[in-house]
């Protein structure tokens, strides 16, 4: 088997329709808005993401916290598909501070004090708040890049191929070359770390060889790939080296695709953005055309269709909404308008998934990669057939 059939379930969501989605979306960003508890409350936490020893405080990070909510709600706001955030700008503004006085999560970091990584520190919060309109320190931004550029995770979410994606993206709003100097710094190191087939992550207290997109090479990939301009003469030979590790670590059977979690343990097949087919779909979409590689991509996303929905959830990181971004990526490279309509099944599946969860509930679940507010991005991707990953890639 390529996915355990009891991590998923069939799809539950009503037939697609332009005015149903965008009503899921209000709904799901007047719900956040409600919920808001101002710059100093933020949002209430969901049980599901508590750590034991911060469970009483709101986080601040991109991931489940209150920088990706309020990015996500602002974000939305922006294309009028549903209301601003209450004193946006002074919440987002705000965090980076109060979390360098306060850092969450640094029993996971791996440096001491506050973590610099993109999806659970520093970096990202400041990402957020200057892509959501909010004043930010750059330079600490800029600090932040420079100091994750050899973090011995190698890794997306807490490593230097995070903190990449900060400077790529404030290259491409502001093409002040200091941001295109420090990516080309982290990428330098990044190609200079890689191992064969793929890198070593010392994640966690451990170290593994992860393959996905959340750990591991499909991750670390994308964040080369998206600055593929940059790297000159080396770009190439960059893209050639990620098609082979793709075709290398790919499990076949018929028409379906599958990779590892970690490389050389194919007993475990998740079927995620974090980990498995739909991540190194998202991730490797980019790569240059190609017949091997096109059919790998293309088996991927048969497979990421035939499992179905995710039991988990509703999510980015680790649910339907997550998986749906593979379909985007497909419909975008191949131009096949099945790719776009299994998309928008998988998004009105996503609506239902989170209107059930809040009726059990009793409320929502306001974070970007856990939560409701992946599925509402999701929605606003399908109106406008828009691959780029939440974050990640649309900034």
């Amino acid at each position: 088997m390529l996915y355990d059939p009891a991590n998923h379930r069939s799809l539950i969501g009503a037939p697609w329709s332009e005015p149903a989605a965008r009503a899921g979306i209000a709904e799901i960003a007047s719900d956040a808005v409600v919920a808001f508890r101002g710059p100093r409350g933020l949002w209430p936490n969901a049980p599901e993401d508590l750590d034991e020893v911060e469970a009483d405080e709101p986080y601040r990070n991109v991931y489940f916290g209150a920088a990706g909510a309020g990015w996500a709600v602002q974000r939305l706001a922006r294309d009028e598909l549903g209301p601003e955030l209450p004193r946006a700008t002074e919440t987002l503004g705000g965090l980076a501070e109060d979390y360098h006085r306060d850092p969450e999560l640094v029993q996971s970091a791996p440096e001491a004090g506050p973590a610099i990584s993109l999806l659970f520190g520093e970096s990202g919060i400041r990402l957020a708040a200057y892509a959501g309109g909010a004043v930010t320190d750059l330079d600490a931004l800029a600090a932040c890049v420079d100091r994750g550029r050899d973090c011995p995770t190698r890794e997306l979410c807490w490593g230097s191929p995070g903190t990449m994606t900060a400077a790529l993206a404030m290259w491409r709003r502001t093409a002040d070359p200091r941001w295109r100097e420090l990516w080309l710094d982290s990428a330098g190191w990044l190609l200079a770390e890689w191992e064969d087939p793929i890198w070593e992550q010392d994640l966690y207290g451990r170290r593994r060889r992860f393959v996905g997109a959340g750990h591991g090479f499909a991750g670390n990939a994308a964040a080369l790939l998206a600055g593929a301009d940059l790297l000159g003469d080396r770009a190439d030979g960059v893209a050639r080296r990620c098609a082979d590790v793709l075709s290398r670590l790919a499990i076949e059977r018929g028409d379906l695709a599958q990779w590892p979690s970690r490389q050389g343990e194919e007993w475990k097949y998740s079927v995620q953005w974090c980990h498995g087919a739909p991540g190194m779909v998202i991730s490797l979409a980019g790569l240059p055309a190609d017949p091997r590689t096109d059919a790998l991509l293309i088996a991927g996303g048969e497979l990421t269709w035939s499992a179905g929905a995710l039991r988990k959830g509703p999510g980015l990181c680790h649910g339907t909404a997550g998986n749906a971004y593979a379909f985007l990526a497909l419909h975008a490279r191949t131009a096949d308008e099945r790719w776009l309509a299994r998309a928008r099944a998988f998004a009105m599946d996503a609506l239902a998934d989170v209107r059930r969860r809040r009726s059990e509930r009793g409320r929502g679940r306001y974070t970007l990669f856990t939560g409701d507010l992946g599925a509402a991005l999701l929605l606003a991707s399908c109106l406008r057939d828009d691959a780029a990953f939440p974050f990640l890639a649309d900034l």
